[in-house]
């Protein structure tokens, strides 16, 4: 690509020591339907490019949605000022960990261009959708869903000589509504969880079917008990509900930039430290979490990230113990590691390239998701995240979720409403005592948000049903 070239020159004759050039041709379409009606309709492009390079001792960054000749230049022109400015400030050489000169293409495994499928087409099934979910209660008083498609095509090249095209495609669907009887709201939501497959992945499901059977729950929650307050039971998770326990306790925890400190905005700081690495019972023997972006259709999924660093797996945790972060070049190279764990990613063009989850998954265990309900004498099945709350530094967590059920002698029983549990992280999965393997799954959110200007990016999370002991449910406030 000729302004790429253009642009690693000129950064080279203004003193550049390393330079990348990032560019990105986004398109993304959002359809919604509320009240069984269209609502919120937008196709949108956008188009531009980043440049990062080291000049002395100092990053400069600068970003443009002007796609020329004199475009780059002046915004290469506009990173070095930065990168010389922060040189003033910064006296430590950058080091970069070292990683693979490659020349290379990626693309998602699409069988059906999302952008292809007649707006019409997808309106009906919004709406038919809308109608099963309506007809399920008469205490419906609000409906919503989408369908969400996107596709990035990247080029990315370094003065070290790789250069790389990608292209990322993504398809989800989520809907839900809200039900009233006298002054007792609740909320149920159901939703195709977003991975990088075409439109093929939306007609996988049944969107109607799922849809009727969240409007069902509705109703029943309607009728449900409150969650018993401050209990210590079994914890089972089997849903979505799971990436965000897992992205908010282990996933951002283990990002290198926060644990040394260079991002700490959004509760941006962690208790691993360098000093626990290798050596930190994070979890009980069956816990294992990877960073794995070559996970085929996560929404983290990659071949390569913003460095040009490919993707490679990295076990966050292994057999409990504390054992690797998600990095980029230069905080691995700070830390001694061998290479980045191609953690560096940007939202837009004018985002600067930030560490950031890919697929943070829990592997599987041993069990049968029915043993585990049917091996738990006492314990809360809960589904789908109402609300979250996490500190600075990833330790004290609360989580509320949508409906659960009462679990008896290994077998479900009652319905509850609005279920909570909390929990300090390093507890919460040294208790893990189970987890399933036949119903593995690649969840995934497509705002994970980060940095400041922030950054929302999408990122994925498998698991399976899993049960924590000794879990604090129905939190009050009171010990």
């Amino acid at each position: 690509m000729e302004l790429a070239e253009f642009g690693l020159e000129t950064a080279s004759k203004l003193g550049a020591s390393y330079a990348d050039i990032r560019f990105l041709d986004g398109e993304q379409r959002l359809v919604s339907v509320k009240n069984g009606k269209p609502d919120h309709v937008s196709h949108t492009l956008e188009s531009g490019y980043g440049v990062r390079l080291i000049v002395g001792t100092g990053w400069g960054f600068a970003g443009s949605y002007s796609v020329s000749k004199e475009g780059v230049e002046a915004t290469v022109e506009k990173a070095v000022k930065i990168a010389k400015a922060s040189s003033t400030v910064s006296k430590d050489p950058i080091e970069l960990a070292p990683t693979k000169v490659v020349e290379d293409k990626y693309a998602s495994d699409v069988k059906i261009d999302p952008f292809t499928v007649p707006l019409e087409e997808t309106l009906d099934l919004l709406i038919a959708a809308d109608k099963a979910y309506r007809e399920m209660s008469p205490h419906v008083r609000t409906t919503t869903n989408r369908i969400h498609s996107r596709v990035q095509d990247k080029y990315i090249a370094t003065s070290e000589g790789s250069r790389i095209d990608q292209k990322i495609v993504f398809c989800g669907a989520q809907g839900g509504g809200y039900v009233m009887v006298g002054g007792l709201v609740q909320r149920r939501n159901y939703e195709i969880n977003p991975q990088t497959k075409g439109y093929e992945y939306i007609e996988e499901h049944d969107l109607v079917e799922m849809a009727g059977k969240a409007g069902g729950e509705a109703e029943m929650l309607l009728k449900a008990e409150p969650c018993p307050t401050e209990i210590r039971s079994s914890l089972i998770l089997d849903d979505p509900h799971m990436y965000l326990q897992i992205h908010e306790t282990i996933g951002h925890a283990s990002e290198l930039d926060r644990v040394l400190g260079t991002e700490v905005d959004l509760a941006g700081m962690s208790f691993l430290t360098p000093d626990k690495l290798g050596e930190f019972r994070y979890g009980s023997d069956q816990t294992n979490f990877v960073a794995d972006p070559t996970i085929p259709h996560g929404l983290g999924t990659y071949g390569y990230d913003d460095e040009g660093v490919p993707a490679n797996k990295v076990y966050l945790v292994k057999d409990g113990i504390f054992s690797g972060y998600q990095s980029s070049r230069e905080t691995a190279a700070q830390l001694g590691l061998e290479g980045s764990s191609a953690g560096m990613r940007a939202t837009t063009p004018s985002d600067l390239p930030l560490v950031r989850m890919n697929n943070i998954c829990l592997e599987a265990g041993d069990w049968k998701s029915d043993e585990i309900v049917e091996d738990t004498k006492d314990g809360v099945l809960m589904r789908t995240t109402t609300m979250w709350s996490v500190d600075q530094r990833r330790l004290n967590f609360q989580f509320g979720c949508e409906i659960g059920w009462l679990i008896k002698n290994g077998e479900v029983t009652d319905v509850i409403r609005d279920p909570t549990y909390t929990g300090i992280s390093y507890e919460f999965w040294r208790s893990l005592d189970a987890t399933a393997k036949d119903d593995w799954t690649l969840y995934g959110t497509t705002g994970c948000g980060k940095g400041r200007p922030g950054q929302g990016i999408y990122v994925g999370h498998g698991a399976a049903t899993t049960r924590i002991s000794n879990v604090r449910i129905g939190i009050t406030g009171r010990m």
